[in-house]
This record gives structure tokens, C-alpha cells and sequence, in this order.
């Protein structure tokens, strides 16, 4: 249940990440975020898929 969760709350969090500064290779902080949660969310979306198929 966790892992379904810390997907939605990284991504829920725009005061966190609603700003352009500081900068990755030229891109603002609000683009490299919203990549590093779709990574986030692909990880655990994938660990809570395989603990579930262990339990059936």
C-alpha cells in the first residue's frame, strides 16, 4: 500500500518543486522532478505489481 501511495504524494507536492532553480544540464528543477517521480512511480508500481503476484 505504501508504494501506491509515495508516488501520489511526491507528485501531489507542487510547492516543493514549483520553481525553476536550480537548473540540471540547463533544464529547471520543475521538468527534472516530474521525471525523477514518473521514475519513482514505474519503480514502485513495479515492486507492489511482483509482491502481489507472490501472493497469489
Amino acid at each position: 500500500m505504501v508504494l501506491l501511495v509515495l508516488p501520489c504524494l511526491t507528485a501531489m507536492a507542487v510547492p516543493l518543486y514549483a520553481r525553476a532553480e536550480p537548473r540540471l544540464a540547463g533544464v529547471p528543477f520543475f521538468y527534472w522532478y516530474q521525471f525523477g517521480c514518473l521514475i519513482v512511480t514505474v519503480l514502485c508500481l513495479s515492486v507492489a505489481l511482483r509482491l502481489h503476484r507472490e501472493d497469489a
